[in-house]
């Protein structure tokens, strides 16, 4: 056996499963605060929020989010939404669908500043004590802000996130993805706020206190994935981020491979741009375990990579060495499949941890859904799909490593 390949095995084996370990140790002594309710504090009944929703080219969508708003039950509330430069007629749409609504205010720009500019400008604009920021390609449910206002009774907490859902699932891909967002941008996040370890904001939609934005000068405009690192400075001022489990945000992803993968290698190299940037935070005490978390999982993301590749390297020599055996034989394969025999004692270690990683998978996927309360009939799709989607994973970090080593620049879209 190759020991390189076995080493690489063994070291992935003994991350994945020291992060299965933690994340399931997190969620079951944490089990009765999962849907935690709080009740607000007197003093701190309706006070005024603002969302902010930035829009380039959303003229198909943007009337869906408008809606959405409207639906909204908290009292005190006004919506600012920005027109980054749009060449389509979201502009247009806008106006036709605030008309008459005074809590609407209507930035109209004309030249494309991006997402984190048209962010700061409508922060810089809100009057709210709070303010929360969504994309303009999302839908909120109607009672989102009576479920994370509560959460900001304790003064250290700067922001706090929400479970974020597919909205587009016509697609067997996005049936998957709705799955990962599930686990991966709901039930992880939630897990990651009882050790002060959540590491992004997502962007269809996260409240802040807007004492922290101004403090912090909002969102960095220079950063491809302006919702990650803004968490980071959040923390480094000193401030908690928390996640509300039940208030829900669905948003629309890409339909196509070649879209997922262009938007996967934003936020991943995004991740990786975030991470130098900000490197003096990293294995840190005086950041907590968010500065462990951060390089233990570029750790498990690289050497995973590695393994990964490794493997495929000796794959392709393992079938070139059976081609050269199949010469012999004049090439018949059927003859080959027909004396193949199964034998347990031909599996090694390395099998049996494969097979283990695998279940471990399987068993997390399982009890997420039955943790998020999500039907598991509705997920059947994406439980198909999900344990695959980590192969998918190689290639959309291959792309975004290709693109920071290569410093090219990343497209939006």
């Amino acid at each position: 056996m190759e020991p390189l390949y076995n080493s690489l095995v063994y070291l992935v084996w003994f991350l994945a499963s020291y992060f299965v370990v933690l994340f399931m140790l997190i969620i079951y002594t944490n089990k009765d605060k999962l849907y935690e309710r709080i009740s607000l504090k007197p003093r701190q009944v309706n006070p005024l929020v603002s969302i902010i929703v930035p829009a380039y080219n959303e003229q198909v969508t943007i009337a869906d989010t408008i809606s959405s708003l409207k639906r909204v039950t908290y009292c005190k509330i006004e919506y600012i939404i920005v027109n980054d430069g749009s060449k389509d007629s979201t502009s247009e749409v806008v106006k036709t669908c605030i008309k008459g609504d005074k809590r609407f205010v209507f930035l109209d720009n004309k030249e494309n500043k991006g997402k984190a500019a048209s962010l700061n400008e409508g922060i810089s604009n809100a009057k709210g004590e709070f303010v929360a920021c969504m994309d303009a390609d999302s839908t909120i449910e109607p009672t989102i802000i009576e479920k994370v206002l509560p959460y900001f009774d304790d003064e250290k907490v700067g922001a706090v996130t929400v479970s974020v859902e597919v909205k587009n699932l016509n697609k067997f891909l996005n049936k998957v993805i709705d799955l990962e967002f599930i686990l991966g941008l709901s039930l992880f996040l939630k897990a990651l706020s009882f050790i002060d370890g959540i590491h992004v904001t997502p962007g269809p939609f996260s409240i802040y206190r807007k004492s922290v934005l101004t403090e912090i000068s909002g969102f960095d405009v220079n950063s491809i994935t302006e919702d990650l690192e803004i968490a980071y400075r959040i923390h480094k001022s000193k401030y908690k981020i928390r996640h509300c489990l039940e208030a829900k945000v669905q948003t629309i992803v890409p339909s196509t491979f070649r879209g997922i993968y262009v938007q996967r290698r934003r936020w991943y190299s995004g991740a990786i741009y975030t991470a130098i940037q900000h490197r003096k935070m990293l294995i840190n005490n005086r950041h907590g375990v968010f500065s462990y978390l951060i390089p233990f999982n570029f750790a498990l993301i690289l050497f995973g990579l590695l393994l990964f590749v490794y493997a495929d390297y000796l794959s392709i020599l393992k079938v070139v060495d059976n081609l050269l055996y199949f010469q012999y034989t004049n090439f018949n394969f059927f003859h080959h499949f027909l004396i193949w025999e199964w034998d347990i004692l031909n599996f090694n270690t390395l099998d049996i941890f494969g097979n283990i990683m695998f279940l471990a998978t399987i068993t997390i996927m399982i009890l997420g859904i039955y943790i998020s309360k999500k039907d598991y009939k509705e997920k059947k799709l994406g439980m198909v799909g999900y344990p695959f989607l980590f192969l998918l994973y190689q290639i959309f970090w291959i792309g975004a490593i290709a693109a920071v080593v290569k410093g090219k620049k990343v497209k939006w879209r």
